[in-house]
């Protein structure tokens, strides 16, 4: 079954069918967002043609690119260095409706793969918390990773099911909920892998659904702190999963939550729709934000913005007082964070606004400070895992180097692109391959970077060597550097 033929259910609200129709039929382009803290999009635009990419500005937002439909940028050392992250452009967003602030309190209910949580965490300036919740374990390494890849320091990951979150996380200032949903939206990226995703979805699995999304916009209502923001998201069409969803909280929850207007300047969109087979829905609800490929070139999408306008009552929200998970330390003065500061002459100041967690297991982690967090539930990942404890002396992570690799005033190398590609292939380098743009004192670990932008950690060995510590699981092919061959 086409696509066309699967989605014929949507000719009736669809704003220009002939124009949605068309556009399910070719591929959808790749879409990028930058890494503020790490590169600007001007920069990065000329590293990707550099590399041979086509490379377009967005319309709406500075940080956010576009590229075409065969481009391969996770293929890209940029990736590697976490300049960015590709995300697909409706999928922003929420986030930039949620419009999370610095310093806040925020929860990404439903957070895997991450890339929602990495918009929240980067518009925060690494600053307040972001507490990503994902119920499967097997979607967490690729959160971690995330996290390390961009250097994230104010996320907390976590497993559960985000409609039992207890309330003693909370409360929070804003709420995400991108919830689970049938993907309606999502089929034109996959049809650039020559997939036939076209299907209707059985009317068992969308109630499944439906039943799961009220429960998470309820917990989300009832996480959120009175005069909060929630967002409740999804990549699909149906109303049912969508419109009718947002009504049911509506009415359980009436004059407690209010409906704001979702629009970006910018960005062409359409209304949410107020009627559907028959069922009328809150007529507020003409202020979500449906997004048709027809009119943005861009997946499907439906973003609506709710506000806690009151309280609610206090039985429906209060949890037992429970103990602090740990008893933070300050970065200055540990003894790890000493012996990096020395060893790699990076200023104090770096380490504004972070605290120390918990040093059981394999790493010291940087994380922002001030977070209060109760014993239960215990935290996946707390901050970046910045400093490997079982080593002598003291190991860097990879993460760590990828943050503040380009701030060493000792200890640093820069390798151009073939070296760099060997690099990061684990391969053992002369030193007399690199170009030491800080001192160098000897045996020890090094910050590796290329162009500028850190890359990774090696180890000097005695014989003048740099043995590559280039995680393995991210080992990336030779032609990611342009020229490398």
């Amino acid at each position: 079954m086409s696509p066309v033929e699967a989605l014929e259910r949507y000719r009736t609200i669809c704003p220009d069918w002939s124009g949605f129709a068309e556009a399910l039929d070719y591929p959808q382009p790749v879409s990028l967002r930058i890494h503020p803290e790490r590169v600007d999009s001007r920069a990065l635009a000329t590293l990707l043609a550099d590399a041979g990419m086509a490379v377009r500005p967005s319309h709406w937002d500075a940080a956010s690119l576009r590229l075409d439909p065969d481009a391969a940028p996770a293929r890209h050392w940029g990736y590697f260095a976490g300049l960015f992250q590709i995300q697909e452009e409706a999928a922003q967003l929420p986030v930039r409706l949620l419009d999370p602030q610095p310093g806040e309190r925020v929860l990404d209910l439903c957070a895997a793969p991450g890339n929602k949580t990495a918009q929240m965490a980067l518009a925060m300036q690494n600053q307040g918390l972001v507490v990503a919740n994902e119920l499967q374990s097997g979607r967490l390494p690729a959160l971690r990773q995330l996290v390390r890849r961009l250097g994230l320091r104010n996320v907390l990951l976590l497993r559960g099911a985000g409609e039992s979150l207890p309330g003693a996380t909370g409360p929070y200032d804003r709420v995400l909920v991108d919830a689970p949903c049938s993907g309606e939206g999502t089929w034109r990226k996959y049809r650039v892998r020559r997939r036939s995703l076209g299907r209707r979805i059985e009317q068992a699995e969308r109630d499944d659904l439906v039943a799961r999304q009220i429960r998470l916009l309820d917990r989300a209502v009832r996480l959120c702190r009175s005069g909060g923001r929630i967002v409740y998201s999804t990549c699909t069409y149906a109303p049912e999963e969508n419109e009718a969803v947002v009504d049911a909280i509506l009415r359980r929850y009436g004059q407690c939550l209010s409906v704001e207007s979702a629009s970006v300047a910018g960005f062409p969109m359409a209304e949410g729709v107020t009627e559907w087979a028959g069922q009328r829905f809150d007529p507020r609800l003409d202020r979500a934000l449906r997004v048709w490929p027809g009119l943005t070139d861009t997946g499907g999408f439906f973003v609506v913005v709710l506000r806690r306008a009151g309280a609610l009552s206090p039985a429906t929200v209060s949890s037992p007082e429970q103990p602090s998970l740990d008893q933070p330390r300050g970065l200055p003065g540990h003894p790890a964070t000493d012996a990096l500061l020395t060893r790699f002459g990076i200023d104090e100041a770096c380490l504004n606004g972070l605290e120390a967690g918990p040093e059981e297991g394999r790493y010291l982690h940087f994380r922002a400070a001030g977070n209060d967090w109760p014993a239960r539930p215990a935290p996946d990942a707390f901050g970046l895992a910045a400093i490997g404890l079982q080593v002598k002396p003291l190991k860097p992570t990879t993460a760590l180097s990828l943050w503040l690799g380009p701030a060493a005033r000792r200890n640093r190398v820069a390798l151009e692109g073939p070296e760099a590609a060997a690099f990061v292939q684990r391969q053992t380098l002369s030193l007399d391959l690199a170009k030491a743009v800080t001192p160098v004192d000897g045996p020890g670990f090094v910050f590796v970077t290329h162009a500028g932008y850190g890359l990774g950690v090696a180890r000097l060995n005695g014989q003048g060597e740099l043995e590559s510590q280039f995680p393995k699981a991210w080992i990336m092919p030779a032609a990611g550097f342009p020229g490398a061959g």
